[in-house]
């Protein structure tokens, strides 16, 4: 395949083939996310039959495969700045698809911690890659809105878990294991690689090199340093309450898995018009602007879903459009995309969104059973809901903190 244009000259947005790279990195990052976020729907019924205490040994394995995240984040991060973003890749979506595998082969505790810690690995990288893909051919206010498509996927992953785990896993002849065997099949995906991906490779072509440690060079540690941060909050927001709550509501609300599946589904498709949404609205009215504004909107979504907990049982249909609320507010996720190609250059941006994106969601491994405790201590989804709150007002809070512009370094390519 030939190289694409390096700059906006192809007109439209998917002309010249960035089309079918878009629709690569898409795929990718939808059936990666899936895989990670599967669990969050199987696990009771994994830890029932594995014999495992959900809020103790489950959790424990869910946080470490989110630090294993980190080391997946790094490690694919430096192969797609330094090798090539193609194989860095096709890489990850071979080794997460043989933790999907292992999943669903697990007999006990340390089987299956093995399966997720390999399945972390593979699912550390894959957004990083995505959004820098995007990042190198993408510029100016297409940028924004092509990043918001991307990050779309992640609440179609959401939604297809959800129907997957709530709907097809609990029947007596499929089960989870299946389930996870099945969506191991999405290996094969890698062998599209090599058709949608571009030849040379824009990382590699531009003959750059820099040093993992460049990201807290002078010129570049205000950016990483806040942009970590945000995204400890972001990610503590979204595992205490987005992957919590499905379980949650099942064991502690009474609430049916056909429920929580129907419920999860008409969600994230909310989610799915807020993530494309933020792009064309953060190239109209600037980037911070408008993740604030879905930063705000985020909190008072889960203040309405804390005022109608207390009725859930009696009135459900209430309870999803407070969610609903919560879900357009999580339209911020496609702003970081944007913001790691603004402020790192090509031979470094892999490396610098990889990392940051998994090493907050590895921050996440003594806030699963933590997060655990709360809810056997209050009987309720309530203390989950406290905490997205502050995270989010607290992100809309520190992002008055990016550098202003872009760095000196961090052109585009």
């Amino acid at each position: 395949m030939p190289a694409l244009p390096p700059t906006d000259s192809a007109p439209g947005l998917f002309a010249a083939g960035r089309g079918r790279v878009l629709l690569f990195c898409w795929l990718g990052w939808v059936f990666d996310f899936y895989d990670l976020i599967l669990f969050s729907f199987t696990k009771r019924a994994v830890a029932l039959e594995l014999g495992l205490d959900l809020y103790g040994s489950v959790a424990w394995i869910e946080g470490w495969s989110l630090l294993a995240t980190a080391v997946g984040g790094f490690l694919f991060g430096r192969i797609a700045d330094r090798i090539g973003r193609r194989q860095a890749m096709v890489a990850s979506i071979v080794v997460f698809s043989l933790g999907a595998l292992l999943t669903g082969l697990a007999h006990g505790f340390w089987s299956l911690l093995l399966a997720r810690l390999v399945a972390g690995l593979g699912v550390g990288g894959e957004w990083g890659i995505g959004h820098a893909v995007v990042a190198d051919y993408w510029h100016g206010r297409d940028r924004d809105r092509v990043h918001g498509i991307l990050q779309a996927g992640s609440p179609v992953a959401m939604a297809l878990a959800a129907a997957v785990g709530c709907f097809l896993a609990p029947l007596p002849e499929v089960g989870w294991r299946a389930v996870f065997l099945a969506s191991a099949a999405l290996g094969l995906m890698a062998l599209a690689g090599r058709w949608a991906m571009p030849r040379p490779d824009r990382a590699v072509a531009a003959g750059e090199r820099l040093p993992a440690r460049a990201l807290l060079a002078p010129v570049h540690r205000r950016a990483t340093l806040v942009l970590l941060a945000i995204l400890v909050l972001h990610m503590a927001g979204f595992w205490c309450v987005y992957a919590e709550l499905p379980a949650a509501l099942m064991a502690m609300h009474g609430v049916s898995a056909a429920e929580v599946g129907w419920f999860q589904i008409q969600v994230n498709a909310v989610h799915v018009v807020a993530d494309v949404l933020f792009g064309y609205l953060a190239a109209r009215f600037g980037r911070r602007r408008t993740f604030v504004a879905f930063c705000l909107l985020f909190a008072l979504g889960q203040a309405l879903v804390l005022r109608e907990l207390g009725a859930l049982q009696h009135d459900f249909a209430g309870f999803t459009l407070a969610v609903a609320a919560m879900g357009l507010g999580a339209g911020t996720w496609s702003c970081f995309g944007a913001l790691f190609g603004q402020y790192f250059p090509a031979a470094l941006r892999a490396t610098a969104a990889a990392t940051c994106y998994a090493l907050a969601r590895a921050v996440q491994l003594p806030a699963k059973p933590a997060i655990g405790a709360s809810f056997e201590a209050a009987g309720s989804f309530a203390p989950a809901l406290w905490v997205g709150i502050g995270c989010a007002v607290g992100s809309a809070l520190a992002v008055g903190w990016l550098p202003t512009g872009r760095a000196p370094a961090a052109t585009d390519p």
